[in-house]
């Protein structure tokens, strides 16, 4: 790997920004439920597809950081 660290920062902000990205579809489906029901099934797909990112991401990190 050439830039290790620069591929660390950017997998964080991977998964930083997924952890956005379902906060902010929770206020707006709390918000407007009348008009993200039909968009439902998607928003499901959206929510496990980016919890396994940041799941994955996350315990990953931990799994593989070394210990004292």
């Amino acid at each position: 790997m050439v830039n290790k660290e620069a591929y660390q920062k950017n997998r964080r902000y991977m998964a930083w920004c997924a952890l956005i990205v379902m906060a902010v579809v929770t206020i707006v489906v709390l918000i407007f439920p009348e008009r993200m029901a039909a968009a439902d099934s998607i928003i499901m797909m959206m929510y496990g597809s980016l919890s396994a990112l940041v799941g994955a991401y996350f315990g990953f990190a931990k799994a593989l950081k070394p210990t004292k």
